[in-house]
């Protein structure tokens, strides 16, 4: 049977295609849509060089195509818990000078805010008269072993003295510790120069996240009143659903995208993968490395990554030759082709694992490596 398909192109001028089906008389046990042999019945196009041409038609090769098998995983970036430092007081205080803002970049022992309390000026005070009484404790049980040495003084004297000296030892050492923490100078107190506030100091160089007091305001210990964040080493923290987990492995590329800043892929790789499941998502941990770091990132942003577990070598053609038709997906191969004219016929093909434009194409055994297929074009002729 030979019917006629016609396509408007540009100009308004009609170009006439002629398809073909096959010529082989059917049974009358046969359905339309086999042939005698009881093949698939394949529809033949006959095309003019000139039609070909002017409609910019394209033909491909078919090829192997190194094609990557991935794992889908999403996530978050990260930086270890040692790059991060959460700000707190180890006494209450009042906020009385604030010296950083968010986003601000600060070295480790750089002055971050103030805090004033009379209970600063009372802890300077016991620890002048705890350093007072460890110099009296200390001469007397130096007395003491002098004399219990020339048989003047008891045993029970000394123990006293001894007992004393290390009690008075026991509490000043405790009140400097504190000064310390607190970034008050013990030498200063012992000159009796008393401070009023005490200065909050950053534990780590990094960037000021959070900013949660203002002048004024009063904070207990337990209240956290800024974050500092170091992310000079930011890594990956994937979730991998546990039917996939097994073809993870370190060393593995990751290719990552971050959706909120765009579409650009980042390369990593896999460096730990977690030992348990979260029993809610049903996924493992997996942390990954950056291959460099990247000043637009952000600690916390949402990423979505693929990591790839092996390479196959499949056919494939571009996605453009690929031509669905209800449930269906079709190619045109070429045939055969003259001067005058071009000859496509249609092959139903199941498509696999698409990748950067191309599509792995199989369960067609006519299907060959180098053979030609329409890649653009073939949606008007179908």
């Amino acid at each position: 049977m030979i019917k006629r398909i016609f396509i408007l192109i540009a100009g308004f001028s009609v170009l006439t295609f002629t398809a073909c089906s096959s010529s082989e008389k059917k049974t009358p046990n046969q359905s339309p849509a086999q042939t005698e042999n009881n093949q698939p019945q394949t529809d033949q196009f006959v095309i003019t060089t000139e039609q070909f041409n002017t409609s910019k038609m394209e033909l491909t090769t078919i090829k192997n195509y190194t094609f990557h098998e991935k794992v889908l995983a999403q996530g978050y970036l990260d930086v270890p818990p040692s790059n991060k430092a959460k700000i707190s007081s180890y006494y209450p205080g009042k906020v009385s000078k604030i010296n950083v803002l968010i986003g601000d970049r600060v070295t480790k022992g750089q002055e971050l805010l103030r805090l004033t309390d009379p209970a600063f000026i009372g802890l300077q005070k016991d620890y002048l008269i705890a350093k007072n009484n460890l110099e009296y404790q200390t001469k007397e049980y130096n007395r003491q072993k002098q004399l219990a040495s020339d048989s003047i003084s008891s045993l029970k004297v000394l123990q006293m003295a001894k007992s004393n000296y290390t009690s008075a030892l026991a509490t000043c050492e405790d009140l400097e510790k504190k000064l310390v923490l607190l970034n008050l100078d013990p030498k200063k107190v012992e000159k009796g120069s008393f401070q009023s506030d005490i200065s909050v100091r950053a534990p780590i160089s990094g960037s000021v996240t959070m900013l949660d007091v203002t002048l004024g305001s009063h904070v207990n210990s337990s209240d956290v009143m800024m974050e500092i964040i170091n992310n000079s080493h930011e890594h990956l923290e994937l979730n991998v659903f546990e039917k996939d987990i097994l073809k993870v492995k370190p060393g593995q590329r990751i290719v990552f995208t971050i959706p909120d800043i765009g579409t650009t892929e980042y390369d990593g790789m896999v460096k730990l993968i977690g030992k348990s499941i979260d029993s809610e998502s049903r996924t493992v941990k997996v942390h990954g490395h950056l291959e460099s770091p990247h000043t637009r990132f952000v600690t916390g942003l949402y990423v979505s990554a693929s990591i790839y577990t092996s390479d196959v070598s499949r056919m494939a053609v571009p996605e453009s030759a690929l031509i669905k038709q209800e449930d269906n997906y079709f190619v045109l191969l070429l045939k055969r082709k003259n001067e005058k004219e071009y000859v496509l016929e249609k092959e139903q093909v199941i498509p696999g694992i698409v990748e950067k434009g191309m599509v792995q194409i199989s369960g067609n055994k006519v299907l060959t490596e180098g053979m030609q297929v329409l890649s653009k074009g073939a949606f008007y002729l179908l």
